[in-house]
C-alpha cells in the first residue's frame, strides 16, 4: 500500500513471525478493517476477483499482470494450483497479459516451475518472477538456470536497492528475460544505506540498449519518467506497469506522453492480512489511516 514501485510484493515473505502471532486471533473490528481497506489495493480473494479486474483493464486498453499473494503456512502444492488457474484463466481471456509467481512459494520445486513453464508457453501466456528477500534471490537464479529455456515467455524483477541487483541484471540479459525494476521494499543488508531511487537508474542503465524488454515499475513519477527516457534513448522495449488500487492518471498520463504503454499489476488473496493487522498492532495511527483512505475511495 506505499507508492514505492512495487515494495508491497515482498510483504508476504516477511510476515510469516506474524502469522504465528495473528493465528486464528485475528477477528474484530481491526481484521475487519483490513479487509474494509484492502478491497481497494487488491482484486479479492480469488481468482474470478483479478480475473474481473483484468476484463475491465481491457476495456480500457490496457494490458494486466495478475499475482497470487499466497498466506503464511500456506502448502507449494496450493500455491502451485492457484498458479495453473492463473495460466488457465489469462489463456482463456486471450488479452496477452502474463502472471507473476514466487518461487519460494514453491519451496524452489524444479518440478513445478518446468510444469508451469512448460504450460505457460504452451498457451502463450507470460511468466514472471517476482522478488522477495535478497535472501531468496540466489536459490532463484539456480532454480531458473536449471529449468527455463531462454524465451520470450519469461521475466524477473530486480530492485534498485539491492547492490547485487546491476550484476543480476547482467544475469538476466544473458538468459534473455524481460526485467521489471521496482524501488524494493526491503533493504539489501550488505547495503542498508543505498538510496533507491539512484539504485533504480543504475539498474535502468544497465539494461538500456541490452535487455528484451523492461518494465518500469514506479508510481514515482520523477523516476519513472527519467528511467523511461533512458530506455527510449537506447530503443529498448519499454513499458511503465503500476501497482492496481494506488493512483494513476498523472502516471498514465506521462505514458502517453512518452509513448509507452501501461500494464497494471493486478493482485489477489489474502496474504495482506497479516501484515496489514501486524502494522496496525505496531501503530494505531495506521488503522485510522486505512479507514480514511477506505471512505474516501
Amino acid at each position: 500500500m506505499n507508492g514505492s514501485g512495487y515494495s508491497a510484493i515482498g510483504q508476504r515473505h516477511r510476515v510469516r513471525e506474524f502469522a504465528r502471532w495473528i493465528g486464528g486471533r485475528a477477528k474484530g473490528p481491526l481484521h475487519a478493517l483490513a479487509r474494509i481497506a484492502a478491497r481497494s489495493y487488491i482484486a479479492g480473494d480469488k481468482l474470478d476477483d483479478a480475473m474481473a479486474v483484468v476484463r475491465g483493464l481491457a476495456e480500457r486498453g490496457l494490458s494486466a499482470t495478475v499475482g497470487f499473494w499466497d498466506s503464511p503456512g500456506d502448502h507449494p502444492n496450493t500455491v502451485f494450483a492457484a498458479y495453473q488457474d492463473g495460466i488457465a484463466g489469462l489463456a482463456a481471456a486471450q488479452f496477452g497479459d502474463y502472471i507473476s509467481i514466487k518461487l519460494p512459494s514453491l519451496d524452489y520445486s524444479r518440478e513445478m516451475l518446468a510444469n508451469l513453464a512448460d504450460r505457460a508457453t504452451e498457451v502463450g501466456v507470460g511468466l514472471h518472477f517476482d522478488a522477495l528477500g535478497p535472501e531468496t534471490v540466489d536459490r532463484t537464479w539456480a532454480a531458473l538456470a536449471d529449468v527455463l529455456p531462454n524465451g520470450d515467455h519469461f521475466g524477473c524483477t530486480l530492485p534498485g536497492r539491492w547492490r547485487r541487483s546491476p550484476a543480476d541484471a547482467e544475469w538476466a540479459i544473458d538468459r534473455g528475460l524481460a526485467v521489471r525494476v521496482v524501488k524494493g521494499q526491503w533493504p539489501d543488508p550488505a547495503a542498508p544505506d543505498l538510496d533507491p531511487r539512484a539504485g533504480y537508474l543504475e539498474v535502468v542503465r544497465r539494461l538500456a540498449g541490452r535487455a528484451r524488454r523492461v518494465a518500469v515499475a514506479s508510481h514515482d513519477l520523477t523516476t519513472a519518467r527519467r528511467a523511461i527516457e533512458i530506455l527510449l534513448m537506447a530503443e529498448t522495449p519499454t513499458t511503465l506497469e503500476l501497482l492496481y488500487g494506488l493512483p494513476s492518471r498523472r502516471q498514465i498520463e506521462l505514458a502517453r506522453e512518452l509513448g509507452v504503454a501501461v500494464r497494471t499489476y493486478v493482485p489477489y488473496g489474502a496474504a495482506y492480512l497479516p501484515y496489514c493487522l501486524a502494522q496496525m498492532k505496531r501503530n494505531p495511527r495506521i488503522a485510522w489511516w486505512l479507514l480514511r483512505d477506505a471512505v474516501r475511495r
